[in-house]
């Protein structure tokens, strides 16, 4: 079968893009974001052609590559599998490389190459906003939840690095963001936030900013106070 200078040439080498294609792409979030949300015509497409094709080729390649279960008949199932899933995965990096949805950072963590033309399209960091959900838990620690407003996932995105939380304690809440002292990068929704014990009783405000991999921060959320436990 030809191949193209994106797609390997070697058996193992097109799984492992295969792979790390699907791991972006097991995210709904991540689907959404590129135009292939349960809702749309491609998202159709990817459940019903994609994603079945995409299972029978992983079998097949697992069955194969296991030294238990490679024989003959297990590389002739799995040429079949490669000979119909291969065509639907071309077609697949295609429409996303046409795709104005996607960017070249979506490109490259689906494992293909950049477009060489035009640059790195725009980072949606700066249009994406945040949500606080705080949780006493005792013993002087808060926990905060943190999600992507407008999906309401608490999965971060491939492209962030994390929330950073904001916060200032005192005796009253405070109303501006920027006179939020303290600061953390929160890598996982919940995170903790522990205090000291000279702080309990005493008020806590927070907001958060999401962060991408180059340092930029996108719109604050609003900001939320509780009581120290």
């Amino acid at each position: 079968m030809a191949t193209k200078s994106w797609f390997p040439a070697s058996r193992k080498g097109r799984n492992a893009l295969i792979m790390k294609t699907t791991e972006f792409t097991s995210v709904e979030d991540n689907r959404i974001q590129i135009g292939f949300g349960p809702a749309t015509p491609l998202g159709a497409w990817y459940g019903t052609t994609y994603s079945p094709g995409l299972i029978a080729y992983d079998t097949a390649y697992r069955i194969w590559n296991s030294p238990a279960t490679s024989t003959p008949l297990a590389l002739d199932n799995l040429k079949d599998a490669e000979n119909l899933f291969f065509p639907v995965y071309r077609e697949f990096y295609g429409t996303v490389k046409a795709s104005p949805l996607v960017t070249n950072a979506h490109l490259e963590a689906m494992g293909f190459p950049p477009r060489t033309s035009g640059g790195r399209s725009p980072h949606p960091v700066d249009r994406t906003f945040i949500d606080l959900i705080l949780k006493p838990l005792g013993n002087l620690t808060l926990s905060v939840g943190f999600v992507n407003r407008d999906t309401g996932s608490s999965i971060i995105p491939y492209y962030l690095t994390g929330a950073v939380i904001y916060y200032a304690v005192g005796e009253a809440p405070v109303s501006d963001q920027n006179a939020l002292p303290h600061s953390r990068l929160a890598s996982r929704s919940p995170f903790e936030l522990i205090f000291n014990p000279t702080e309990r009783g005493l008020t806590v405000s927070l907001a958060a900013r999401w962060q991408n991999r180059r340092g930029e921060l996108g719109p604050w959320s609003e900001i939320v106070t509780a009581i120290i436990p």
